[in-house]
């Protein structure tokens, strides 16, 4: 199952180090948390170069192979200085749920860092994400700037919509159909 985990920005590196440091401790289930990048490339005087940046600022996400939910340490976690709480749904629950659950799985397919993915986009059409992290968001695009190399993307975590940009290799028409 997994887990949402509101932190003080700036802090969610420590954060995570630190509820990992005391789950170890704990649990004697597998578990992961990350602090979920995303890979944005710069181009400054005609060189590209990588740079990590948060994909969701003050949010952890965690995996927890146990069996039911009741188990796991919520309180002591919600006691390391760092974190704030855990996302709870209206029914009390604090294991993601839908659309929450497969954002949080889709972090864990790519080990909590998203990379630039392969678009196709011509203007006047539809754009088409034909390989990597990003496959399968095409519907959710909200903004295309092919000067730049970026899409923005719309994103519901929780009761929180936000539109993130990501990095994109944008591909010629010819291999559209990769």
């Amino acid at each position: 199952m997994y887990f949402c985990i509101r932190c003080i920005c700036g802090k969610e590196e420590q954060a995570r180090d630190s509820i990992s440091k005391f789950l170890s401790d704990k649990l004697e289930e597998e578990f992961l948390i990350w602090f979920p990048t995303k890979i944005n490339k710069d181009k400054k005087q005609g060189v590209y170069t990588e740079h990590s940046f948060p994909l969701f600022t003050g949010y952890l996400f965690a995996y927890w192979a146990g069996e039911t939910e009741k188990d796991f340490p919520f309180y002591e976690v919600e006691r390391i200085p760092q974190v704030i709480r855990f996302l709870r749904y209206e029914n009390g629950s604090r294991a993601l749920l839908g659309q929450d659950f497969r954002y949080a799985s889709w972090i864990h397919e790519n080990s909590g860092e998203i990379k630039p993915s392969k678009v196709f986009y011509k203007t006047g059409t539809r754009l088409k994400i034909v390989s990597g992290p990003l496959r399968g968001f095409d519907g959710q695009v909200v903004k295309v700037d092919k000067h730049h190399s970026r899409i923005s993307l719309r994103f519901t975590v929780g009761n929180t919509t936000t539109d993130i940009s990501f990095s994109v290799d944008f591909i010629e028409e010819g291999a559209s159909n990769l």
